[in-house]
């Protein structure tokens, strides 16, 4: 029997649907209660703010991506396997869950002031992780002497890219690009990564 979601996932789940049609700046606590079925008040017993709403999506989103890297390292997948293990699992979820999807690239970067620094953590959080995947590929031999701090990003700039780009997309030919992302960008990764001689 699958569970019943508590009021805080409800939330959560309203939350994201409401931002994805209307925008962040545009929804209301009202819309976002509405549609969760539950009253406005009952909103902040979990959130504080609307802002604070929106950061625990991405602090979720943050929590399941470095659990999905240390469950590869622990594996002892090589490099180039766990760099495809972790776009395939990137875009599958940008493709299943097309309203969270939106949220987190419309939303990634619209930011002053206080919220600005919290998500800025996240994003380098994911950064520190993508350089020492690569330090260590450097190390092992498999990757070419690189700059880590230098190629992370990069490497970042495009995989959002092409999230943010297939959303421009009828959603038909959004979840083509989205579905054939992971082997291409690997292959390009790889191919600029690869120190010769590695599968």
């Amino acid at each position: 029997m699958s569970q019943v979601p508590g009021k805080e996932e409800l939330i959560r789940g309203a939350a994201i649907r409401v931002f994805a049609r209307k925008g962040f700046h545009r929804a209301r606590a009202e819309e976002i209660a509405e549609e969760a079925g539950v009253a406005v008040g009952t909103i902040y017993n979990y959130f504080k703010s609307k802002e604070d709403l929106l950061l625990a999506i991405f602090q979720r989103e943050f929590d399941q991506e470095m659990d999905l890297y240390q469950s590869l390292e622990k594996r002892g997948l090589s490099v180039s396997e766990r760099i495809r293990a972790i776009l395939q699992a990137h875009f599958a979820r940008l493709r299943d869950e097309h309203g969270l999807g939106k949220v987190l690239v419309r939303e990634r970067f619209n930011w002053s002031g206080e919220i600005a620094g919290r998500l800025l953590e996240l994003h380098r959080g994911m950064l520190e992780r993508i350089e020492g995947l690569i330090q260590e590929g450097v190390d092992q031999g498999w990757v070419r002497p690189c700059n880590p701090q230098i190629v992370a990003p990069a490497l970042f700039a495009i995989v959002e890219s092409i999230s943010a780009c297939a959303m421009a997309y009828p959603e038909a030919e959004e979840r083509g690009i989205l579905d054939t992302a992971p082997e291409e960008l690997t292959s390009l990764i790889w191919k600029g990564l690869d120190k010769g001689g590695n599968p």
